[in-house]
């Protein structure tokens, strides 16, 4: 009697009762993991920031360190350069290279001899403009697409061909497409400059094609830039992992460096989507669980065979009442929950349940019956009185539940009777007071023939 077994069925229409219990834990679940790896990380990272400054080392220690903090430093801007660069994204062992090539001389009169070469005077202003990126600023000035892009100087050079003569050239790049042109507008316009310098300068434009170049120092470059970030990053993270505990606090005081697979990085601080749905499903899982712990432990019952099932009573059917309209879903869940139990019309239930306990009466000469239920409401005070209507006609008298309730009177008028039947409330009585009532009678010589479950149905 002290045993519970519970369906499938009950306990599936139970989650879906407390579904808003489930969800809420999945929910509570979810912000506390996620919670709990943002504080986690904050605290890393403060920890972090706030690591041995160096001053217990000793000196030998501190530049050893310091080194490495270097070779940190040096791959860093090394990968943030790779990613940036527009030379280090272009193919460069088949990119198309726009070339043109320029003539610069100077017109002197017969018998007037020139102070400097060309190559001396002007062609090194024109170098300048163009190899240290002066340019920028005049593309900036066509187009603000340019702006913020000092790595852009690296797609454009000048070379000497000697004799006055210069090649342009510009390498292609997707995201700029109008670079070719700009680049050698703003070129000939600073050529225009030198000419208002000097009146007897003369600049002539002699080639311009399109190539497909291999163009080895770029291809150099590349290599080269890769190959040592690598080298940085190889040294700082064997220099670490040989570091004693003090030493790698100082590095992480110098660098902020978190590891983390074997890489250089600073653990982010934010709220993790993966560590929040991990805890939604945990915390949905859980919410199931406590649920099952909640209908295991509860003392309501929860079906009509459970008081067969749990209380070894011989079930007499199932009596619906008609439900209270503001429990549209309880009384719809309810209705899906007992489907094969239920009755077009609550008087059918009535009468089917008055049939079976008169027909028992019948067979036992049993004429009075008192109710024996482990509380009072509403609901089974309508079903006894409908109940008792139902058996006149099969001759057999039921006490009201105002005769026969809890206090001592009461009881002691239920030995006088003698027979009782139990009814209750669907997911409304108490088990343990039910089971304390049937140990009472048990005790007292008092015959409960069955059970009767009233369930409220709008």
């Amino acid at each position: 009697m002290n045993t519970r077994r519970i369906s499938i069925r009950s306990l599936w229409f139970y989650m879906v009762r407390k579904l808003w219990l489930i969800l809420l834990c999945a929910v509570c679940c979810g912000a506390l993991l996620a919670g709990y790896k943002y504080y986690k990380d904050s605290k890393e990272n403060t920890e972090t920031e706030k690591e041995n400054n160096g001053s217990s080392l000793s000196e030998t220690e501190r530049n050893d360190v310091e080194n490495a903090a270097l070779q940190y430093k040096y791959a860093t801007e090394l990968e943030i350069y790779m990613e940036r660069s527009p030379l280090m994204q272009v193919n460069s062992k088949g990119e198309d290279q726009v070339i043109v090539e320029y003539r610069i001389l100077l017109d002197l009169p017969a018998g007037e001899a020139s102070f400097g070469t060309v190559e001396g005077t002007y062609i090194q202003l024109l170098r300048a403009y163009i190899n240290d990126g002066l340019f920028i600023g005049d593309l900036i000035g066509r187009s603000a697409e340019y702006e913020g892009h000092p790595f852009l100087k690296e797609l454009v050079w000048c070379n000497n061909s000697g004799g006055g003569e210069y090649t342009l050239g510009v390498m292609k790049y997707d995201a700029y497409p109008n670079l070719v042109e700009d680049v050698r507008a703003v070129v000939e316009a600073y050529m225009e400059e030198l000419k208002q310098m000097e009146p007897r300068l003369r600049i002539d434009a002699m080639k311009e094609g399109t190539v497909n170049v291999y163009d080895s120092s770029t291809d150099s470059v590349q290599k080269n830039t890769y190959s040592n970030m690598v080298t940085y990053r190889k040294n700082y993270t064997t220099a670490y992992n040989g570091f004693s505990s003090s030493q790698q606090s100082y590095f992480r005081y110098l660098t902020g460096f978190m590891k983390d697979q074997g890489t250089a990085k600073k653990k982010n601080v934010g709220i993790s989507k993966r560590y929040a749905a991990v805890g939604i499903v945990v915390g949905f899982a859980g919410g199931v669980c406590l649920c099952f712990l909640l209908l295991y432990l509860s003392l309501k019952h929860a079906t009509p065979s459970d008081y067969s099932e749990n209380l070894g009573l011989r079930n007499f059917g199932l009596i619906t009442t008609a439900g209270k309209k503001k429990h549209p879903l309880r009384s719809w869940l309810m209705r899906k929950e007992l489907k094969d139990s239920l009755f077009e019309k609550n008087e059918d239930s009535v009468d089917y349940a008055a049939v079976r306990i008169g027909v028992f009466c019948d067979n036992h000469e049993i004429d009075r019956l008192a109710v024996l239920s482990s509380k009072s409401s509403e609901t089974l005070e309508k079903a006894v009185t409908e109940l008792a209507m139902a058996l006149r006609k099969q001759e057999v008298d039921l006490l009201s539940t105002e005769k026969v309730g809890h206090d001592s009177k009461a009881l002691a008028e239920l030995v006088n009777t003698g027979r009782c039947i139990l009814l209750e409330e669907l997911q409304g009585g108490n088990r343990k007071k039910a089971a304390e009532l049937l140990q009472f009678c048990k005790e007292n010589d008092v015959e409960v023939i069955g059970a009767i479950g009233v369930a409220e149905i709008g």
